[in-house]
């Protein structure tokens, strides 16, 4: 049996990993939709280390890698879902690869990797909070 402040915490918990993960999703789709449909554009010295030269080929694999697996956090763990940690934890992951792969494929290093890369970690951080949390 749980006690009143280890539910609040829990809940706190889980806010803040809806709220990590819904922001990055949310950022990351928005990259995507601005990679893909050329909303953005970053030079023709890094689009031309993208792999396939391919500013919509950059957007999609963010959309995919990124978007998709924090978006699933998000909602995942807004539904108290049973595997809303390993999830999480993957999710996690997946962003702190993008950032720590990103500088080297893009030859570029910019300030958003480090404070993404962050974000991954705490999303991680916050599912290893709720690892053996009933729920």
């Amino acid at each position: 049996m749980s006690t009143l402040s280890e539910r609040q915490s829990d809940r706190a918990v889980r806010a803040a990993l809806i709220g990590t993960s819904g922001f990055v999703a949310l950022w990351a789709f928005a990259g995507a939709v601005g990679l893909a449909g050329g909303g953005i554009d970053l030079g023709t010295e890094v689009t031309d280390q993208l792999p396939f030269d391919s500013l919509f080929f950059a957007g999609s694999m963010l959309a995919l890698i990124v978007g998709f697996p924090m978006a699933t956090t998000a909602v995942a763990t807004l539904r108290t879902d049973l595997h809303m940690v390993p999830i999480a934890f993957t999710s996690g992951l997946l962003l702190l690869g993008w950032v720590a792969v990103q500088p080297f494929v893009i030859g570029r290093f910019h300030w958003l990797q480090p404070l993404f890369g962050l974000l991954g970690l705490a999303v991680c951080v916050l599912a290893y909070r709720l690892r053996h949390r009933p729920i």
